[in-house]
């Protein structure tokens, strides 16, 4: 009699391999971790193109978890009905199921230990956590990540929420740092407050 599939039961305490034959009579027997790991190998595995600069993408308990570099450019935000023309250093922008992360680096990153900085953005918390408000983030992931990017940048209302600390000159908004160089080509690198903590944290 054929197979007709097979069922992989995993417990804590052991792991059951269940054979459906096509007359629907089943056999079931244990496998070890080392058998697993080795069947499991010869699985094709790709990623598929990725995204321009992306720095690292893995999925983990059915959702993709992904960041990309984002290079120095201007962006068009908005801020109570303001639009500005916001000239922003890079960014690291990670994304994992509805849930993004974003701070600013110097320049591209290198090596795990490129230091970060806080965007110079309201609405990030102190962890780098971006707050959706009622904005349509989608999942993350490879086809996904820019459009929320730009949904993020573009797409909200900021306001004054978290823009307390996240620039030199203005600690107690960054809505007036915006200000100053809006409608400027380049942004102050010199602005920047450090985030006390390294990419390799993100991964």
């Amino acid at each position: 009699m054929n197979l007709d599939h097979v069922i992989l039961t995993i417990y804590p305490e052991a792991t059951l391999l269940e054979k459906v034959l096509e007359d629907g009579s089943r056999i079931t027997h244990p496998i070890s971790p080392a058998d697993l790991a080795g069947q499991l190998n010869r699985i094709p595995l790709s990623t598929g193109l990725l995204p321009n600069n992306t720095l690292f993408w893995r999925q983990e308990a059915g959702q993709e978890q992904i960041a990309i570099y984002a290079p120095p450019r201007l962006w068009q935000p908005i801020a109570y009905n303001r639009r500005y023309r916001l000239p922003l250093p890079g960014m690291i922008f990670l994304g994992r199921g509805r849930q993004y992360t974003v701070f600013a680096v110097k320049q591209k990153p290198k090596t795990p230990e490129t230091p970060l900085y806080h965007l110079p953005t309201p609405n990030v918390a102190e962890n780098g956590h971006i707050c959706l408000g009622q904005a349509p983030f989608p999942n993350a992931g490879r086809a996904t990540i820019y459009n929320a990017l730009k949904l993020f940048m573009e797409g909200s209302q900021f306001n004054h929420d978290n823009s307390r600390q996240r620039c030199v000159s203005f600690p107690d908004s960054s809505l007036e740092l915006w200000a100053k160089l809006d409608g400027q080509k380049r942004f102050p690198l010199d602005e920047l407050v450090p985030a006390r903590k390294q990419l390799k944290k993100l991964l």
